[in-house]
């Protein structure tokens, strides 16, 4: 129950995290706001809540209780007020500074949720792990059909039910006596012999960077290149929700493999297999039915993402919520940052143009990973209790 409860909330809150692209349009009209602008209350909203996360990482470091993570679900939901927002010339201030108040309400949230997940002694890793991805991938996906609904059909208002989700989160969490996973704060000798199978944060984390990469420029792009082949913008949108469920069903399947073959072995042999469905949905792509491929694409990609959060769990280096918040956080913010680096060139060559190279992304994380494995004297196992001396649940 703790579990299912944890990944609700992070459904709840990456559904914040989603809302706006869909309702930009009524935003520019109710606002009177350009693209540029209203698309710069977008990014504020997105850099924050994933800069931020590595930030607040080791915030509390040494408490059980979940506090932040009941701030982050009031904060969060402050998006959800954007119809109490003046209207004239301050709405794009105003505007501004609610999406950084949301946007750092939504970072807290996901170090504190992962710190909650891995108090769960009696659940594996891989598996907890992916049960809490997988509500945020659904949070994430239903957000802009959720938000679009909502303000089509009642208005900027329609949105204030949502600010009172929050709520029933918070009391199952004090209900369930949720509380958080600490780092202890001495080690013993088995901990000092543990600590050589253990694999340095820093290169799980570039690992990650170029599928994150590979999966911004994917799922942001891919509506565009659909609507220039003539697929209508229903489409595109489908198409990019068809990546997401392919991973959150994948999360579940790879976790249950990575429980026994091990997380590192598993990450890379998804991410390869990742390239294979890509490349053959870049030859297809004008057929619908390659949205299939699409699946399959998300059914790796994501699943491989989030053993790579799991590797993390036990890793060498920072804190336990500082790991956390720059693998949930600083990874996509890194990636957000280079996809908006390379947007001039998208428009200068055009966007299938640099589509075609997304499948490089995953080649380049999956070929670090067997870096990783031929350096590391030997891959640790998260599953065995020995490898994870750092971690105290609660008594």
């Amino acid at each position: 129950m703790q579990l299912f409860v944890l990944a609700g909330v992070h459904f709840l809150i990456d559904l914040f995290a989603s809302m706006l692209p869909a309702i930009l349009p009524a935003i520019r009209d109710e606002f009177s706001l350009s693209l540029s602008r209203a698309g710069f209350v977008l990014v504020v909203l997105l850099l924050t809540c994933n800069a931020v996360q590595p930030l607040v990482g080791h915030m509390r470091s040494h408490k059980r209780t979940p506090l932040l993570l009941h701030l982050g679900l009031i904060v969060g939901a402050s998006i959800c007020l954007l119809g109490l927002l003046p209207r004239g010339n301050s709405a794009f201030v105003t505007m501004i500074l609610l999406a950084i108040v949301s946007g750092f309400g939504i970072a807290i949230v996901h170090p504190e949720g992962l710190r909650a997940i891995h108090s769960l002694g009696r659940i594996p890793p891989a598996v907890s792990t992916a049960v809490f991805m997988a509500g945020g991938f659904l949070g994430y996906a239903s957000g802009g059909a959720v938000s679009a609904f909502l303000v089509y059909h009642f208005g900027f208002k329609g949105l204030y039910p949502l600010a009172l989700c929050p709520v029933v989160g918070i009391l199952l969490i004090i209900f369930l006596r949720i509380r958080l996973v600490v780092e202890s704060k001495t080690h013993n000798k088995n901990e000092t012999r543990t600590d050589d199978n253990r694999l340095p944060f820093l290169l799980i984390m570039i690992m990650a960077i170029p599928a994150a990469i590979s999966t911004t420029i994917l799922t942001s792009l891919l509506p565009t290149v659909l609507n220039e082949l003539g697929f209508e913008l229903t489409f595109g949108g489908l198409s990019t929700t068809m990546f997401g469920l392919g991973g959150t069903v994948g999360a579940f399947i790879w976790a249950a493999i990575a429980h026994k073959k091990g997380e590192l072995r598993c990450s890379i042999a998804a991410l390869f297999l990742v390239i294979p469905f890509l490349v053959m949905y870049l030859v297809f792509i004008d057929n619908r039915m390659a949205i299939w491929l699409l699946f399959g694409a998300g059914f790796c990609a994501m699943s491989a993402y989030i053993l790579m959060i799991t590797l993390s769990r036990n890793a060498k280096g920072l804190k336990f919520g500082q790991r956390m918040g720059f693998m949930v956080g600083g990874t996509w913010a890194v990636a957000f940052m280079v996809f908006s680096a390379l947007l001039p060139v998208a428009e200068h060559f055009g966007t299938d143009a640099l589509f075609r190279y997304v499948p490089l992304g995953y080649l380049f994380s999956a070929l670090f990973g067997l870096f990783i494995i031929f350096k590391a004297k030997k891959p640790p196992n998260t599953q065995l209790p020995a490898q994870q001396p750092e971690l105290v649940s609660e008594a």
